[in-house]
C-alpha cells in the first residue's frame, strides 16, 4: 500500500529520502502494489518514489524485533545496500561502526565515528554511537538516506549520510496492549583458539632450553636434560621429575574460568496504544537484562516512551518523549594486551597454571605465601582483577521532541519543531585495598574514581510550505525553513586513593591526600560546545506523476570554523522519469530512471581546531600557561560532491523488484594533520589538503517466489561495491598513521608494512622483500609497501529469505564482507620470542625451523620477530546474522478468551554461524588492529508476544 507518511509525523531537520521497504511480508491476498508506490520519502514533506529522485532504503520496524541485541545499529548489518556495519565489541549494549558509501575523511583513521552518518530520531538529531538507551521495539521504521538529493538539505551534517528513525504511533480505536518477553543465552560464537596445551608447552620450554639455552618456564628448569641439573642429588632430581609430572597432569581450560558457557538474556516489554480521531497515543516500557560472555560484564536497561498526537481543524500537534537508563558492567582493559583483559589472558595464561589451591585464589599478590609458583599467574591475575575491581557505566538517556503544524489554507501550511537529546554518563572505577591493582595505586591502598560527562543537543526549526496542484497536471511544492542547532558537552572526574575499609564505592571513602601519605587525588574535566544556524529551501515539480524535478538549497553557519569560512552554501538537483513506452510490455511493470547531483560538507570534529590554543603547565614551580595548538585561520569545510544515477525496475506482476544505483562521491579538502618542524614548537597543525573519492554500485533485488493465500516465499539480496581512493594530497606529502599509509592512488585505510617472504631453509631466519622485489633477511621499515589491502571492505551486503505457511513463519538473514584485511596483533604476541614467550604461545611454534635444509612455517626461535605483512590477515566473512521461526496461535482458539487478540511464540538466534579464514575469535570489528577485543557472541532466545 501507499506508505506516504503525514508531514506532522516527520521532523524539522529530516530531509527528503526515498526507500524501498526491505524484507516486508508479501500480501498473499491483495496483489502487490507498484514499486513506485511502495516507497516513501521522509523529511520536510512526503512523496512516493514516483515523485522523488533520490536514493534511500527503509527497514521496517519488525526487523528490529528479530535480533536479541540492545543497540539497533547492529541490527542493520546486511540489510541495506551501501551501508557498512561493523560490530565493535561483544560487550552488551556496544554500538557499531556505520559507514554509508565509503570513508570520506582522513579523520576516520583516528576516530571511527568521524565517518558516522547523522542520526535523527523523531525529528531531532541524536548523538552517534550512543543507542543502548533506546528500545528498538519502539521503532516503526529506519530510513537510510544516501545520495546528495537525500542529504544536501542537512548540509554540513549530511556529508556522511543520514539515518532517520521513526518511532511507533498510536492508531485510532480502542486501547490495545501488547506484551512481549524473551529469554535465552549467549555463548562464544567461534572458538578458533590454537594455543599450546600443557604437554606441548612443557615440551616447547624444554626444546627452547636445549636449542637456545634460554629458560622460559618449568619445562626446562626441572628438565633432566638441563645441564644445570646434571650434578644434582638423586632425591632432588626425583623431586624435579615429580614437579614436572604434577604440572603435566594439569590442563586448565581458561575459558571455564573467564567466560560464561551460557550467559543469561531476559527481556520484558509492555506497550499500549489507541485513541480517538482527535488524540492518539503510544506508550511503552521495557526491561532488558543481558549478561556478557565474559564474567562480570553485562547490561541492565530500563526504557520508557510516550508519543502523543493531537489533530484539530487546522492544527496538528505531536509530542514524543523517551527515557532510558542503562547500567553496564565492563571488563578491564578491553582491546589491550594487559593481563586484566580476560580475552588477552585466555591466550596468555599457561595451561599448567592452577588458579586455586584449597579454594584460595593464588595470584601475583599472594603467591609468595604459597612458597612461589612456576608460572606467570596471568590467568589467576585476570580472575583476581575481576573480583577486586569495578568498572561500571551508568547512563541516563533522554529524548524530547515536539512538532506543530498549522494549515493556513488548502495549499499553504506552517510548521514549528523543537527537541533535545540529553545523555549523562557516570563512570565508576575502583580497586580494593590489598588487591594487586590497589597495591599499585599511589599509597598502595586502593583507589576510587568517578567520571561524569553530560551531552546536550538542542534543535529547533520553523518554516512555511506551499503545495498545490495546478491545471490537474502540474504539482509544485516550495518550502523554506530556518533551523538552529546547539550542542554542549562537559565532563568532570576525580580519583582518590587510600580507601577506608567499609566505605568503598564512593569518593568519601578515600583518604585526604598529603605529601606525607602520598594519597594525592587526581581531578580533571573539560567543557566545549558548538552551534549551527541554517537557512533551508526546497522546490519540487511534478508533471503528470511521471516526471519529477527536485531542487534544494541550504546555507549553513558553523561555530567550528573561522569567521571568514564560517558560512557555506549547499545544494542538490535531481530528476526522475517513469518511461512511458514500456507500458505495453506485459512483463515489465516499472522502469524509472533517476539522476541527482549535489553538495554537502562536514565541519571539523574538533570544535576549535582552527584556533590557536593554550594549556596549563608549570614554570619555575608556579602555575603557567603555554601554547599547545598553532591554529589555522584558513581552516575550511571538508566538502563533498556526489553524483547518483538510479534505476527502479519491477517485473512479472511486481513479483521481482530491483533498485540499482551508481554513485560517485568526491570529498575535497579533507582534514589532514600537517607535520611541522620541531623548531616551530609544535608537531603538527590542522589543514585541508586532500581529496578522497568513493565510487561504487548498489543493487537491491527482492522477489516473491511463491505468492499464494496460505503460502508465501520471498527472498532478497543486496550487494555493494565501493572503491575508495585518495585522489590528491594537495601540497602535503604522503605520510604514515600507525600501520596505514595516506598516499595518492591508495584507499584511505591502506595497510603499510614490510612484506614477509617466508623462512630461509638454510639459516631459519625470517626473510623480507625490499622495494625492488629482492629477498633478504635484513628487516628495514623503510622497505614498507602498501600491497596488503585496506581496513574497509570493497564488497559487502546480505541475503535473506522468508517463508510464511498458514500460522508458521521463518526468516533468515546472512551478511557478508569481502576484500578486507586487518592487522592481527594477537599473532604478534603469541608468536614472539621476547618477554611474551614466558606466557603461553601459539601451536604454530611447533612448526618452527630447527636445522639447515628444513622447510618450516615459522622462523627459528632465535630469529628476531618483527612487524610484517604476515600479521595482516584476510578478515572476510560470511555470517548467519539472524534467524527466526515463529507460530501464531489460531484466532479461533483465542476468540474463546474474549480478551486475547493474538499470541505469537518464536525462537530467535543471532550470529549462529561464521565462515572465515580469520585466525582469532571474531573477524568483525571496527578496530583496524585486532587486539584482544570482546568478540560478538552467539545468542539464542525463545519468546512469546501477546496482544490484548
Amino acid at each position: 500500500m501507499n506508505k506516504t507518511l503525514p508531514l506532522w509525523l516527520l521532523t524539522a531537520i529530516s530531509i527528503p529520502g526515498v526507500a524501498q521497504t526491505t524484507g516486508s511480508r508479501p500480501d498473499s491476498v491483495i496483489p502487490s502494489k507498484r514499486l513506485l508506490d511502495e516507497v516513501v520519502i521522509s523529511g520536510y514533506n512526503t512523496a512516493t518514489r514516483k515523485q522523488y529522485t533520490g536514493a534511500a532504503t527503509i527497514v521496517a520496524g519488525d526487523k528490529f524485533r528479530m535480533a536479541p541485541t540492545a543497540s539497533f545499529d547492529q541490527m542493520l548489518q546486511g540489510r541495506v545496500p551501501g551501508l557498512y556495519v561493523a560490530t565493535g565489541s561483544g560487550q552488551p549494549g556496544a554500538s557499531a561502526r556505520m559507514v554509508i558509501r565509503g570513508t570520506g575523511t582522513n579523520n576516520d583513521i583516528h576516530n571511527f565515528y568521524a565517518s558516522a552518518p547523522l542520526f535523527i530520531v523523531d525529528g531531532i538529531a541524536v548523538e552517534s554511537g550512543v543507542f543502548m538507551g533506546l528500545n528498538p521495539a519502539d521503532f516503526e521504521s529506519v530510513s537510510i538516506l544516501k545520495d546528495a538529493n537525500a542529504t544536501a538539505l542537512y548540509g554540513s551534517r549530511g556529508a556522511n549520510g543520514v539515518v532517520i528513525v521513526t518511532t511507533r504511533r498510536g492508531q485510532q480505536g480502542d486501547v490495545r496492549f501488547s506484551f512481549n518477553t524473551r529469554h535465552g543465552i549467549s555463548q562464544v560464537s567461534r572458538r578458533h583458539f590454537d594455543m599450546m596445551n600443557t604437554k606441548e608447552r612443557l615440551q616447547f620450554e624444554e626444546e627452547v632450553g636445549k636449542e637456545n639455552g634460554r629458560t622460559i618456564g618449568a619445562g626446562w628448569i626441572f628438565s633432566r636434560n638441563n645441564p644445570a641439573n646434571a650434578n644434582l642429588p638423586a632425591d632432588v632430581k626425583a623431586r624435579y621429575q615429580g614437579i614436572l609430572d604434577s604440572l603435566g597432569s594439569i590442563q586448565t581450560d581458561w575459558m571455564d574460568y573467564l567466560m560464561r558457557d551460557a550467559a543469561p538474556f531476559h527481556e520484558y516489554e509492555l506497550s499500549a496504544s489507541g485513541g480517538s480521531d482527535k488524540v492518539r497515543f503510544y506508550s511503552s516500557a521495557s526491561y532488558l537484562s543481558q549478561q556478557g560472555i565474559a564474567y562480570r560484564s553485562g547490561l541492565d536497561r530500563y526504557t520508557f516512551r510516550t508519543n502523543v498526537d493531537a489533530t484539530g481543524k487546522k492544527l496538528r500537534l505531536s509530542v514524543n518523549t523517551a527515557i532510558g537508563y542503562t547500567g553496564s558492567d565492563l571488563i578491564e582493559d578491553e582491546a589491550t594486551q594487559a593481563v586484566g583483559n580476560p580475552f588477552a589472558s585466555i591466550y596468555y595464561a599457561l595451561p599448567y597454571e592452577q588458579p586455586y589451591i584449597n579454594g584460595v585464589l593464588v595470584h601475583s599478590g599472594n603467591k609468595a605465601s604459597f612458597g612461589g609458583v612456576y608460572d606467570t599467574r596471568e590467568g589467576s591475575d585476570a580472575i583476581e582483577r575481576m573480583q577486586t575491581t569495578t568498572n561500571r557505566l551508568n547512563q541516563l538517556k533522554g529524548l524530547l521532541s515536539s512538532s506543530l503544524r498549522y494549515q493556513v489554507n488548502d495549499w499553504l501550511y506552517a510548521t514549528f519543531n523543537m527537541g533535545m537529546d540529553f545523555r549523562e554518563n557516570n563512570e565508576i572505577r575502583s580497586a580494593a585495598p590489598g588487591s594487586v591493582a590497589g597495591k599499585s595505586a599511589p599509597g598502595g591502598q586502593g583507589y576510587h574514581e568517578e567520571k561524569v560527562n553530560r551531552f546536550f543537543q538542542f534543535t529547533s526549526s520553523a518554516g512555511v510550505t506551499y503545495d498545490k496542484l495546478l491545471a490537474e497536471r502540474h504539482r509544485l511544492v516550495v518550502a523554506g525553513f530556518y533551523e538552529f542547532n546547539r550542542l554542549k558537552y562537559q565532563s568532570l572526574q576525580a580519583k582518590g586513593f587510600g580507601l577506608t575499609p567499609g566505605l568503598g564505592g564512593t569518593l568519601s571513602g578515600t583518604t585526604p591526600g598529603s605529601a606525607v601519605n602520598g594519597f594525592i587525588p587526581q581531578v580533571g574535566g573539560e567543557r566545549t560546545g558548538m552551534a549551527l544556524a541554517s537557512w533551508v529551501g526546497l522546490v519540487r515539480y511534478l508533471l503528470d506523476e511521471r516526471f519529477s524535478l527536485n531542487f534544494s538549497y541550504r546555507y549553513d553557519g558553523s561555530s567550528t570554523l573561522p569567521k571568514k569560512n564560517r558560512w557555506q552554501p549547499f545544494y542538490s538537483i535531481g530528476a526522475g522519469y517513469d518511461l512511458p513506452w514500456l507500458e505495453n510490455v506485459a512483463w515489465i511493470n516499472t522502469l524509472r530512471v533517476r539522476a541527482s547531483y549535489g553538495t554537502s560538507a562536514a565541519p571539523p570534529n574538533q570544535y576549535f581546531a582552527y584556533a590557536a590554543g593554550y594549556g596549563a603547565t608549570r614554570y619555575d614551580g608556579q602555575p603557567a600557561i603555554a601554547p599547545v595548538a598553532i591554529g589555522n585561520p584558513d581552516y575550511e569545510w571538508e566538502k563533498t560532491h556526489m553524483t547518483n544515477l538510479g534505476l527502479d525496475l519491477a517485473f512479472f506482476d511486481h513479483r521481482l523488484r530491483l533498485v540499482a544505483d551508481w554513485y560517485n562521491r568526491e570529498t575535497k579538502g579533507f582534514f589532514l594533520n600537517e607535520q611541522l618542524s620541531m623548531t616551530s614548537g609544535f608537531d603538527s597543525r590542522n589543514i585541508n589538503a586532500g581529496n578522497v573519492r568513493n565510487r561504487g554500485v548498489e543493487l537491491d533485488l527482492n522477489g516473491d517466489i511463491i505468492r499464494k493465500k496460505d503460502l508465501t516465499w520471498s527472498a532478497g539480496v543486496n550487494f555493494t561495491y565501493n572503491r575508495n581512493l585518495v585522489t590528491s594530497l594537495g601540497n602535503a606529502n604522503q605520510y604514515q598513521v600507525s600501520t596505514f599509509l595516506i598516499k595518492e592512488g591508495l584507499p584511505v585505510n591502506s595497510h603499510y608494512i614490510v612484506k614477509y617472504a617466508g623462512v630461509d631453509p638454510q639459516t631459519g631466519e625470517a626473510l623480507y622483500y625490499d622495494r625492488n622485489g629482492n629477498i633478504n633477511s635484513n628487516y628495514s621499515f623503510n622497505a614498507s609497501v602498501a600491497e596488503f589491502g585496506a581496513n574497509d571492505p570493497t564488497i559487502y551486503g546480505g541475503f535473506n529469505t522468508s517463508v510464511r505457511w498458514k500460522n508458521w513463519s521463518a526468516d533468515v538473514l546472512f551478511s557478508y564482507v569481502t576484500d578486507i584485511s586487518r592487522y592481527n596483533a594477537m599473532d604478534w604476541y603469541t608468536l614472539n620470542n621476547n618477554s611474551n614467550v614466558y606466557s603461553n604461545q601459539s601451536r604454530r611454534w611447533l612448526d618452527r625451523w630447527r636445522k639447515a635444509g628444513e622447510a618450516a612455517e615459522e622462523a627459528s626461535f632465535g630469529s628476531v620477530r618483527t612487524f610484517s605483512s604476515r600479521h595482516i590477515q584476510d578478515a572476510s566473512f560470511l555470517r548467519l546474522r539472524t534467524a527466526q521461526i515463529s507460530y501464531n496461535l489460531p484466532e479461533s482458539l483465542l476468540a474463546r478468551t474474549q480478551v486475547i487478540k493474538g499470541v505469537t511464540v518464536y525462537l530467535q538466534g543471532q550470529n549462529l554461524l561464521t565462515f572465515t579464514k580469520w585466525n582469532g575469535f571474531d573477524p568483525e570489528d571496527y578496530n583496524a588492529n585486532a587486539f584482544f577485543e570482546y568478540p560478538a557472541p552467539r545468542t539464542m532466545v525463545a519468546g512469546v508476544r501477546v496482544q490484548f
